[in-house]
């Protein structure tokens, strides 16, 4: 009866362990970040919002925005970038927020959303520089 109380108790760890170090990533970051396709993300709008705060924090960035609207909890925040580089080395990243809100109220509201940089890390460099429509400051991702 002690041995299998023992594995029990091993077992529960080990799953416990494993579990925390797997989701780790996901409960950092509030959203995804993308790279499309340079002609879908020339389509993007950034002129419905202001972007007041960019903080780097590890492999998440948290975008804070300004907007018109009813409600900021109902309005959608995505990152996109494109694998159109900046010709320069080590290569960039044009960044865009794409805010999706369909209000039409005259309050002004600020929004804040972390998004997982992972999906904008370039393959052979160690770093790379975002350069975010509507932020004068380059944000330098190390990875």
């Amino acid at each position: 009866m002690k041995n299998v109380m023992k594995f029990v108790a091993l077992f529960g760890i080990l799953f416990i362990s494993c579990s925390e170090h797997t989701n780790a990533t996901n409960e950092t970051c509030d959203s995804n970040s993308e790279v499309i396709a340079e002609s879908v993300f020339s389509q993007i709008s950034t002129s419905n919002y202001g972007i007041s705060n960019v903080i780097l924090n590890g492999n998440c960035l948290e975008i804070t925005i300004g907007s018109s609207g009813c409600n900021a909890e109902q309005w959608q925040m995505n990152l996109y970038s494109t694998d159109a580089f900046y010709k320069v080395y080590p290569l960039q990243r044009a960044v865009k927020v794409e805010l999706i809100n369909n209000q039409e109220c005259l309050a002004v509201f600020q929004k804040t959303k972390s998004f997982d940089l992972t999906p904008f890390r370039i393959e052979g460099q160690n770093q790379t520089t975002l350069n975010i429509e509507g932020w004068n400051e380059q944000i330098i991702y190390y990875y």
